[in-house]
């Protein structure tokens, strides 16, 4: 996995929820879980105009509460899909448990960091040592970086790929005793 990525900014702002700005309730309420489904939808009642210049690779830049509301993966899922990466001052710890379950990469303690990056600015964030940079301006914010744990994790493919990675190095568990 490469943990350095660059990619154009699109900065959201404060409490943004997962059901009704980053995907639509009805969507949400659907239980769809195929990307293709979910991608024409993303963030659509917020922006209508985001979904169309949202490119794979680019990074999701938001305030406080990201994510904020019910713990509902579908905007999460069309993310991982278009390999979008998160950074924003904060996230609520379930909508956090859904992002390293779907191995998404986050940087989720990011003070000011909408007064820092511009929408439509190209950045590179080193997701590993917490470095958020500019690139036009070479300017930048160093914050917390993925925790070790949580690395393995996204590593693994999420909470799937490290179940299945534990089962594959112990078999013994992979089939219920009787």
């Amino acid at each position: 996995m490469n943990w350095i990525r660059r990619g154009n900014a699109h900065v959201l702002g404060h409490k943004v929820p997962h059901d009704g700005a980053v995907m639509a309730f009805d969507i949400v309420l659907s239980r769809t879980t195929d990307p293709e489904t979910l991608i024409p939808h993303l963030f659509a009642e917020l922006d209508p105009t985001l979904k169309d210049r949202i490119q794979p690779g680019d990074i999701i830049v938001a305030g406080r509460n990201f994510l904020s509301g019910k713990a509902h993966n579908a905007g999460i899922i069309a993310m991982k899909a278009l390999g979008l990466s998160i950074v924003c001052e904060s996230m609520p710890v379930r909508a956090f448990q859904g992002v390293v379950a779907l191995a998404v990469p986050a940087l989720v303690e990011c003070p000011d960091i909408t007064a820092f990056v511009k929408d439509g600015d190209e950045i590179e964030v080193d997701f590993l040592q917490g470095v958020v940079r500019r690139v036009a301006t070479n300017e930048s914010r160093h914050v917390t970086g993925v925790a070790p744990a949580v690395r393995s994790m996204v590593e693994n493919g999420g909470m799937r790929g490290l179940l299945e990675d534990h089962l594959r190095r112990h078999p013994e568990l992979a089939t219920p005793s009787a």
